[in-house]
C-alpha cells in the first residue's frame, strides 16, 4: 500500500521506487483512508526580560531544551515538568544555545568563552561545563547513556569540519574522550569533509562527507568499533544529497539533489540503505525532510520549484504519517491552535511531539505539538 498523494512531477521510475521501498516504512503506510492528524500546542513561554524563546530538542518525556534571547542576550534554557529553567552560560560568554536533553535530563549545546566563537557544552550540578575545545564545536545530541554527538572544526581555512563523538572518562569527570568519526576519501584529502547533523541512541550517526569525487553525499556511521562509514548515495539520476535526520531504528531522512531541485528522502535501515523519495503536497516539486522518530513519522518542508530555475517558491512546514503528508500548520486542533502561526519545526520524538518556534499572537514563541488523534 503507498501514499495517495503523490508529487505530479514525480517519474514513473521513482513512483515505482515509492510503491516498493515504503512496504518497510509501516506507520507511514498505515492504510488508505488518511484521516487528519490533530494536535494540540502549549505555548512554552519566555524568561523574564527576555523577548523570544525557540524549542530545539526534546527528550521522550517531554522534556524541552532551547534558548531565550532579548536585549542582546541570549541564554540555553530547559522546560521541564511545567518550569522554565535558566542553564545560563558559560563563564564569560555572551550567549548559549541548549540543543539536546537526554531521559535524564542533561542537556547539551553551544555557547562562547567571550569570544563569540561557540564551543560545546553538558549541564552539571555545578553549571555548563566546556568538555572540549576547538576553532569551533558544536553538539546535536546526547544519548541516555551520555554520550554526546556532534562537530568540530580545529582551524579556521580549508574544509576541516569533522563529526565527532564524545564519551565521559570514567574514572575522572572533568575528561572526555574524542571520537573523530571517519571520512570518506578521495583523491585529494585536502577536500574531504564530514558533518554529521543527527544521531541516535544506539550510537549511529547521519550526515553528509564531501570530497573532490562523490562532491557532496548524504552518510551513515555504524556503531560499530571503527564507527564505519557508509555512502548513502543519492535517487537514480541525482547530483549530490544530504541526512538531515535519523531515529532510533537506523533510519535516515535527507534529500537528495536533482539539476535545480531538492527531494525529500528516506533511507531505510534495510541492508542497501534503500533510497525513497516521499512525497510533497500536491503540486509541488521541490521539498526536504528533517527529522523521523521511531514511529515513522516524518518532518519537513514542502515547496514548487519552477524546473530548470532555482526559483523556489514559499515552503510549507510539514508533517509525513499515517501514510500521508500533512502541511503542519493544518494540524492544529482549533482551539489551542488559535492565533499561532508554526514558523519552523525542530524535533519530533517518540511519542510524536513535536516542537519548534511559532508565532503566538504576534510573539514568537517556543512551542510543543502534542498529538491527539
Amino acid at each position: 500500500m503507498t501514499y495517495k498523494i503523490l508529487t505530479p512531477t514525480s517519474n514513473p521510475t521513482r513512483i515505482i521506487s515509492k510503491c516498493m521501498a515504503f512496504t518497510a516504512l509501516s506507520l507511514l503506510l498505515a492504510g488508505s483512508a488518511l484521516a487528519q492528524p490533530q494536535y494540540t500546542v502549549t505555548d512554552l513561554g519566555v524568561l523574564p526580560g527576555y523577548d523570544v524563546s525557540v524549542a530545539t530538542g526534546l527528550n521522550d518525556r517531554g522534556d524541552v531544551a532551547g534558548y531565550c534571547t532579548g536585549g542582546g542576550d541570549e541564554v540555553a534554557v530547559v522546560w521541564r515538568n511545567g518550569q522554565l529553567i535558566n542553564l545560563g552560560k558559560l563563564p564569560k560568554g555572551h550567549s548559549a544555545l541548549a540543543n539536546s536533553i537526554n531521559s535524564s535530563g542533561v542537556v547539551v549545546g553551544d555557547g562562547d568563552l567571550g569570544d563569540d566563537r561557540p564551543q560545546v557544552w553538558v549541564s552539571t550540578s555545578a553549571g555548563l561545563y566546556n568538555f572540549f575545545q576547538a576553532a569551533n564545536s558544536h553538539t546535536l545530541f546526547i544519548t541516555d547513556a551520555g554520550v554526546i554527538g556532534g562537530n568540530y572544526i580545529k582551524g579556521f581555512s580549508g574544509n576541516g569540519w569533522r563529526a565527532a563523538l564524545w564519551t565521559q572518562d570514567p574514572r575522572d569527570a572533568r575528561k572526555w574522550q574524542t571520537i573523530t568519526l571517519p571520512l570518506i576519501p578521495g583523491i585529494n584529502s585536502k577536500s574531504d569533509s564530514t558533518t554529521a547533523w543527527a544521531f541516535n541512541q544506539s550510537g549511529q550517526a547521519a550526515g553528509w562527507a564531501a570530497n573532490d569525487i562523490i562532491s557532496q553525499h548524504a552518510c551513515f556511521w555504524n556503531n560499530d568499533a571503527k564507527h564505519s562509514i557508509v555512502d548513502l548515495g543519492t535517487l537514480p539520476g541525482d547530483w549530490t544529497s544530504i541526512a538531515w535526520g535519523m531515529n532510533d531504528l537506523g533510519q535516515v531522512v535527507g534529500e537528495s539533489h536533482p539539476p535545480f531541485g531538492s527531494l525529500p528522502v528516506v533511507w531505510n535501515n534495510d541492508a542497501a540503505h534503500t533510497a525513497t523519495e516521499l512525497p510533497l503536497l500536491p503540486g509541488d516539486n521541490y521539498g526536504s525532510a528533517t527529522a523521523i522518530n521511531n514511529l515513522d513519522q516524518a518532518l519537513g518542508r514542502s515547496a514548487y520549484d519552477v524546473p530548470g530555475t532555482w526559483n523556489v517558491g514559499p515552503s510549507q512546514l510539514v508533517l509525513w504519517r499515517d501514510g500521508g503528508v500533512f502541511p503542519l500548520q493544518q494540524v492544529l486542533e482549533p482551539v489551542s491552535g488559535a492565533g499561532w502561526t508554526i514558523t519552523t519545526a525542530s524535533a519530533i520524538n517518540n511519542a510524536g511531539q513535536i516542537v519548534g518556534l511559532g508565532v503566538h499572537n504576534g510573539l514568537n514563541r517556543a512551542y510543543v505539538m502534542t498529538p491527539i488523534q
